[in-house]
């Protein structure tokens, strides 16, 4: 199943279903207005949203839109906290390198990790909005994994269950 998430002029967007070609798509504000609300109560939603996704690559939708991926914001553009697996120690050391300094030789064998929360994600396709290029612009990649609740301390093992580490 694809979700996403349509800047709607509100600060957590609107929830749509995408359809597997990503070439159309169908709003669901009678399931989840929002992608965190379907997370909130994703055992009971999850079935229904499963059900618009079939219909929609079945052709059988007929209130299905043409889907542009530019209009997406992130899929949770507030999320409540999250947690960074900085893992890519290459990475690490040409920021520290930029700094003039030097990665702890444990960097290579302890991973990464460390939590945060956030006012507001940028969409994917949105511009990079700085005072000046001269502080400089690091960009990297992300890759998201979006979990049931996690009990303190055990974000590391979920992790390593999830990827098999």
């Amino acid at each position: 199943m694809k979700l996403a998430t349509l800047n709607n002029n509100t600060r957590d967007g609107q929830l749509v279903v995408v359809s597997r070609d990503l070439s159309q798509y169908i709003a669901v504000p009678e399931i989840a207005p929002t992608l965190q609300a379907a997370l909130d109560n994703w055992q009971q939603l999850e079935p229904l949203l499963e059900e618009v996704y079939l219909g929609l690559n079945q052709g059988i939708l007929l209130q299905a839109l043409p889907f542009e991926q530019s209009q997406c914001e992130s899929p949770l553009p507030r999320a409540y906290q999250w947690a960074d697996g900085s893992a890519y120690v290459n990475h690490v050391e040409l920021v520290r390198k930029a700094r003039g300094a030097e990665i702890p030789e444990s960097f290579w064998t302890d991973p990464l990790m460390y939590q945060g929360g956030s006012d507001t994600f940028l969409a994917p396709h949105a511009p990079i909005v700085m005072e000046s290029e001269q502080w400089g612009i690091d960009f990297e990649g992300e890759v998201a994994v979006i979990t049931d609740d996690v009990p303190m301390g055990r974000v590391q093992s979920k992790l390593t269950e999830l990827f098999d580490f």
